[in-house]
């Protein structure tokens, strides 16, 4: 452990004691890098606490709310206990490539200016097959793209930042539950350059539990977002890309076969009223075949790259004992 840069894992968890450990084999297979561990168990019911624990490895930790507190609150407690010079997060279904934390503290070297590293991630299905290419963003200035859209892949998993940077910026906002991440990593690039690693190390694990298929909650929360920075940068105020937000959601409703007609009545009353509403019943019942076309567009060699580091999960996920979990999956 002496000599390697120090890196405090967070991990919050509810209910999903299989993918957790999965996860948590996938943090710990990190190279050259000396990774310390901290699970939030917010109030679970299915033993992940007592999962962790008895695995009795020396740098992971569990803690455990005694009370459901939200994905912002847990990823905070765990935060409060980092006493590493850096911080990452990954949500309790997600993968890392085993050189994660390597590379993107390779990228920090290189961008001294930069406080945090984002890194390119792929959609994988319950089998780890990867469907989808989420490249990071192209420059390190990147608080005017963050203010329409989420540019970060990964969600919660895909970003590395300086401990202090996170404290600084005050932690993820326990308001939000879907849309935390991109609030938190549009504060970190409101305060510093992002360092970016266009490789393929982050596994999201799309799936139908996840807080992203919650419509209503989805358009409470952009609403809400859009407020809180209107009110933050009076100057340059939110531009949210509606058309972008009705489509993804969409899509969304189609690919899980969750009778995308009432779906899309609900997200032109509630986001129509709002701003531009694109032909989202096209592009919904257009959705398989843009996946299949994305997944021929990857990024050269990131389809073999992605399913390499994978393979070694490629059994079928397990899935969440209930629909309680609340990671936001695309």
């Amino acid at each position: 452990m002496t000599g390697r840069p120090a890196v405090s894992v967070v991990i919050p968890t509810h209910n999903r004691r299989d993918l957790l450990l999965r996860t948590l084999r996938s943090v710990l297979q990190q190279r050259d890098v000396a990774v310390s561990v901290i699970v939030v168990d917010d109030a679970g019911a299915d033993g992940s606490t007592e999962a962790v624990r008895a695995l009795g490895h020396p740098d992971v930790q569990a803690i455990r709310h005694p009370s459901c507190q939200g994905v912002s609150r847990a990823r905070n407690t765990g935060l409060h206990q980092v006493d590493t010079p850096w911080v990452a997060f990954i949500d309790d279904d997600d993968l890392w490539a085993p050189d994660k934390l390597s590379a993107q503290l390779g990228a920090l070297s290189t961008r001294p200016s930069a406080r945090w590293s984002c890194a390119g991630a792929v959609l994988i299905d319950g089998d780890c097959r990867v469907f989808r290419a989420l490249p990071p963003p192209a420059v390190p200035e990147i608080s005017h793209l963050m203010r329409s859209y989420p540019t970060v892949p990964g969600g919660g998993s895909g970003v590395l930042t300086a401990t202090s940077l996170a404290r600084e910026v005050g932690g993820f906002d326990d308001q939000l539950s879907i849309l935390a991440d991109w609030d938190f990593y549009l504060r970190l690039s409101l305060n510093s350059p992002v360092a970016a690693v266009p490789r393929p190390l982050v596994g999201y694990y799309a799936h139908s539990d996840s807080m992203y298929h919650d419509i209503n909650g989805v358009v409470t929360e952009l609403l809400a977002l859009e407020a809180k920075h209107a009110a933050a940068l009076p100057e340059e105020q939110m531009t949210l890309d509606l058309a972008s937000w009705s489509m993804k959601v969409a899509m969304m409703a189609y690919r899980d076969r969750k009778h995308p007609r009432p779906v899309l009545r609900l997200i032109g009353a509630e986001l129509g009223r709002h701003g531009p509403l694109p032909l989202v019943r096209e592009a919904a019942l257009k959705g398989r075949r843009r996946v299949r076309r994305e997944r021929d567009a990857m990024p050269v060699g990131w389809y073999e790259e992605a399913t390499a580091w994978l393979a070694p999960y490629t059994a079928a996920a397990p899935e969440p004992a209930d629909r309680s979990g609340y990671t936001p999956d695309a």
